[in-house]
């Protein structure tokens, strides 16, 4: 609806011009094709006409719910003073960076070693006709303020150094050049392999906020990923600092407002360090992210609330981003009345709601769900979220969130995107056979899913990037689409024992390592561009570390010692690159501990290996696999050797533990 709207004002103001992006299936490419500005999408002909015409290129990327693009949209790109600056001067391009990630984790890189400053969208950045940056950064202004240049200011600045002082030109090109060189310089790591792990843990314990929970300050985003590390530290080690960091971080989102408390899921990130007010975009692979990670922690800490957090997670999802098995992207922040306006509640409508359906102590419920008059939100609205000064749950908690519920019925809500990608459904369907260990339909509900994805993404043995409902696929796969899926095939494998899912795994993988792995270096995608693959998990995790993980298991599950050397090998290259920037490359460094410690890998007959499917995810030990093999007992394999044999499951787990 809300794009919809966007179309018809924007046909309304400008009539029917359009620009080149009104051919796209991209929701984010829409949304700017109606304005004046004359914008190209990422492409052969867009960079070579920047060439041809010997014009710089305005760079902008972001994706359709992101809050400050939606800004920047409506200061700059909808001015038509700004407009004609680009229109005159510039290749005006628009990249969707979950169309592209690839294009976006390049830029996103070069603006942290070059400014050292936060990654972000919107970015924007001014190039040269041969794609060398002059200038790079997130959101910019129409004019100046906050002590930068606006757009009106920087587009003429950055035409004028082009045109009449080439000589500053090539210095600040090269200038940057060694600048990025230098800081992707590798340094010969000092740490052991027996202090990977406590190194690790230091390096979190200074990011780590003791006062609320989590990790660096505000934003403040869950980092899922380094939770997982730190737990199995925990688990390979019983480092209780790591688990400590874990445990009240988890706990703290959970009662914090980062978590949707009335209809479930994750908010993208905490606008400050106290997690009570979110920023409330949500994002399919937070929701996947967290899911699998409370799942992990429910089992080692089993409490009630983190089973409803999962369970009412998997729903929210389910219902918002769900379609026919499948899972949109991303739902917006905005909605017609504003930020954050479809979640938030103010004193007097939810007073009014709680006396008419005369819940008694509802002046106590509005307290320990901090809805108060001067609200914790803008224009005294509320976030709802558990005020933590209370020793135990108040009655009625329940009640009252469904009326807050049926208040957010009689409201718009935010916008979705509908675009459907195969490594973020990957994730989604790879956390929902974990969170089968609440329920065991849930198994042949991602194995349905699963199937699903295949059967639209991979067409006639291509792999797809995404693709829109009502058109065929189109972008084809890059790294974390055949990484992710690599990754759900063998956990489907594990759940079911389907040796079909693990034979396709394996066939993705060698399509993988031949398209994405050239000259000694691993690439995010297999075009022209050639985005080099990074360690850092942004958002979500890495889809190079993530390789050496279904690599590991590939090779255990199938007993490929050429496939094991291999990706021993690919980690002893790239040691020294992980622990240089350990703490921001955590899944790497989940990697380095699982090559030093090895995997387990649990064998049985096929009805007795899926009936201890849940005592298995018991074990503590973090790298167990599992495979069917024609006995009627159970064994414990390493790498080369079975090194327990019995036929009581509870010994095995002891000789594994043991060990």
């Amino acid at each position: 609806m809300k794009l919809l709207s966007i179309f018809f004002t924007c046909t309304l103001l400008f009539g029917s011009v359009t620009n080149a992006l009104i051919d796209s299936q991209s929701p984010y490419l829409l949304q700017h094709a109606y304005n004046p500005v004359n914008w190209y999408p990422w492409s052969d002909e867009a960079l070579q006409k920047a060439k041809d015409e010997d014009k710089l290129i305005f760079l902008s990327i972001g994706y359709s719910t992101c809050h400050w693009c939606h800004v920047m949209e409506e200061e700059s790109f909808e001015n038509e003073e700004i407009a004609e600056l680009l229109n005159r001067d510039f290749i005006s391009i628009k990249v969707d960076k979950e169309q592209m990630p690839h294009i976006d984790t390049h830029f996103q890189h070069t603006l942290t070693l070059l400014k050292e400053q936060r990654k972000g969208w919107p970015l924007s950045a001014v190039l040269t006709p041969n794609q060398d940056i002059l200038y790079i950064t997130t959101y910019i202004p129409s004019t100046d303020k906050y002590g930068v240049d606006g757009m009106k200011t920087l587009l003429p600045k950055m035409v004028k150094l082009y045109s009449d002082d080439k000589s500053r030109v090539k210095k600040i090109i090269n200038s940057n050049k060694k600048i990025i060189e230098k800081k992707n310089m590798v340094e010969k790591s000092k740490v052991h392999k027996s202090e990977i792990a406590n190194n690790y843990v230091s390096l979190m314990k200074k990011r780590y906020d003791k006062i609320y929970g989590g990790f660096d300050r505000n934003p403040k985003f869950p980092l899922a990923t380094h939770m997982q590390t730190l737990l199995d530290i925990y688990l390979l080690e019983d480092n209780k600092e790591a688990l400590d960091m874990v445990k009240y971080s988890l706990e703290s989102m959970s009662a914090g407002g980062i978590y949707d408390h009335v209809e479930g899921g994750f908010y993208r990130y905490s606008t400050y360090s106290d997690w009570i007010v979110p920023h409330y975009e949500k994002m399919l692979y937070t929701q996947a992210e967290l899911i699998s990670l409370y799942v992990k922690f429910y089992i080692l800490f089993p409490e009630p609330r983190y089973k409803g957090i999962v369970l009412n997670t998997i729903k929210e999802t389910e219902k918002r981003f769900g379609h026919d098995g499948l899972y949109f992207s991303a739902t917006d922040a905005d909605s017609t009345e504003g930020e954050g306006r479809y979640f938030v509640y103010s004193y007097e409508e939810v007073e009014t709601a709680f006396k008419q359906e005369k819940i008694e102590n509802h002046e106590e419920v509005m307290e320990y769900l901090d809805i108060t008059e001067i609200g914790n939100f803008e224009d005294e609205f509320n976030n709802v979220h558990h005020n933590t000064g209370f020793d135990k749950e108040p009655k009625n908690i329940q009640i009252a969130l469904n009326i807050l519920k049926k208040l957010r019925e009689e409201r718009e809500f935010p916008f979705v995107d509908k675009k459907i990608l195969t490594s973020w459904n990957a994730l989604m369907i790879k956390s929902i056979f974990i969170a089968s260990y609440f329920d065991k339909d849930l198994i042949k509900k991602a194995e349905k899913s699963m199937r699903k994805l295949l059967e639209k993404t991979y067409v006639k043995g291509v792999l797809y990037h995404s693709f829109y409902l009502n058109y065929e696929p189109v972008d084809k796969a890059v790294l974390e689409d055949y990484v992710f899926l690599v990754d759900l095939l063998q956990t489907a494998y594990m759940y079911t024992q389907n040796k079909a899912y693990l034979t396709l795994a394996g066939y993705l993988q060698k399509e993988t390592l031949a398209k994405f792995y050239v000259n000694k270096k691993f690439y995010l995608d297999d075009t022209k561009f050639r985005a080099e693959a990074l360690y850092g998990d942004k958002y979500y995790v890495s889809p190079l570390s993530r390789l050496y993980h279904t690599l590991f298991t590939q090779a255990n599950l199938t007993y490929d010692l050429k496939l094991l050397v291999q990706t021993r090998g690919f980690l002893a290259d790239e040691r020294d690159r992980i622990l240089q920037f350990a703490d921001n490359a955590s899944e790497a460094v989940r990697a380095l501990l699982r090559s030093n410690a090895g995997d387990v890998i649990v064998k049985a007959n096929q009805n007795n290996l899926l009936s201890k499917q849940k005592d298995i995810l018991h074990i503590k030990y973090p790298f167990i696999l599992q495979t069917t093999q024609n006995t009627d007992k159970y064994l414990a394999c390493d790498e080369k050797t079975c090194f327990a044999i019995d036929k009581e499951f509870k010994n095995i787990v002891k000789y594994i533990e043991k060990r």
